[in-house]
């Protein structure tokens, strides 16, 4: 993977440097890391320059996993900077969408679209994953991938989701998710000027559809997609269909 120091923390990602009008910068969740959008990487690389890079404190990145969704937006403008991205649409998951969310509101040039999955424009974490987390990580793990995951998900799927949650420190999934209780831009959302794809699983537990609906209802234009029996994964749950979501919007994009 290549890698670039941002804000004096190296940054690890994958660049597809496909030569294209624009990039597809994907932006994972809380505790995730690029393995999140690997069945995009494989699927998408002939849509547009995709860049998926790991945040601070998370995958193959280094420092310490950033406190919140403001100091992670701020980070991803500088890594778009220091990357010499121009022109592209932010991709995000769950937490990554609040960035994305965040960094659409400050207004950054060169942003052309949002993909926002799984995501809301507040994230309220319940105390029963803080607990959890906290007291019984490896424990409390499966339970985690249950709520991550639809009732309809294979078992493979979800032993590769338990494998990526016990591969991440508790520390990193706790900073995470306090920096999405603080997240709250519900009364913001009509000040996004750039054209907007909501997708949102059916079975979602941890961001419900209502979260999704509310995103469509009030960001000017925007579109909302629902992707029936899957949870909070939808890009690994059902993966082609999401692929083919994301490859229609951005193609209505010329």
């Amino acid at each position: 993977m290549p890698e670039s120091t941002v804000q004096g923390r190296v940054v690890q990602f994958q660049d597809s440097l496909k030569a294209s009008r624009r990039g597809v910068v994907f932006l994972h969740g809380a505790g995730g890391s690029h393995h999140t959008f690997r069945d995009q990487w494989a699927g998408l690389k002939g849509v547009a320059r995709l860049v998926i890079p790991d945040l601070p404190g998370h995958g193959r990145s280094g420092g310490p996993p950033l406190e919140s969704v403001d100091a992670c937006a701020a980070w991803v403008v500088e890594f778009l900077k220091e990357i010499g991205l121009d022109r592209f649409i932010l991709a995000g998951h769950s937490m990554g969408g609040a960035i994305a969310l965040q960094v659409a509101l400050g207004g950054l040039k060169g942003l052309e679209a949002l993909v926002l999955l799984g995501t809301g424009a507040r994230l309220r974490i319940s105390p029963a994953i803080f607990d959890g987390i906290g007291e019984r990580f490896r424990e409390f793990a499966p339970e985690l991938v249950g709520w991550m995951t639809s009732a309809e998900s294979s078992e493979l799927l979800r032993e590769d989701v338990a494998s990526d949650v016990l591969s991440t420190r508790p520390a990193t999934f706790l900073a995470d998710f306090h920096a999405c209780n603080g997240f709250d831009v519900m009364n913001r959302l009509d000040a996004i000027r750039v054209p907007t794809l909501v997708i949102s699983g059916d079975d979602d537990r941890l961001t419900p559809l209502k979260y999704g609906e509310y995103l469509a209802v009030n960001i000017p234009g925007a579109v909302l997609k629902i992707i029936h029996g899957v949870g909070h994964l939808a890009m690994l749950e059902k993966p082609n269909e999401v692929n083919a979501v994301i490859t229609s919007f951005v193609h209505s994009l010329e």
